[in-house]
């Protein structure tokens, strides 16, 4: 048992760095073509790009999180034939995944 909750938690950290990786690469391309100009940084930024850059990339992480979650435990899933720890039958994820 706590093999597979680690070898969950590594499934899972390499699912969310990836995703991670490219939403934070989206979120920022998205910003230079919307804007012109880099994301900002330090004290050169007014709030309300500051803000702006915090919702747009705070939105983009907590989406990434969701879809890497959901992708290591349909991996989990199919890898092992068993839920990832943690994870109870009548959890909506649970019910998702196992659908085909």
């Amino acid at each position: 048992m706590v093999g597979a909750k680690i070898g969950w938690k590594l499934v899972l950290m390499a699912f969310t760095t990836v995703v991670s990786l490219v939403a934070h690469r989206a979120v920022t391309t998205a910003w230079k073509l919307g804007s012109g100009g880099e994301p900002p940084k330090g004290n050169k930024a007014g709030y309300v790009e500051v803000v702006t850059w915090a919702v747009a990339s705070g939105a983009a992480a907590a989406a990434a999180k969701r879809f890497a979650e959901d992708r290591a435990a349909q991996y989990w899933l199919k890898s092992t034939g068993s839920l990832p720890p943690g994870y109870e039958k009548e959890d909506s994820l649970t019910k998702a995944l196992e659908t085909p």
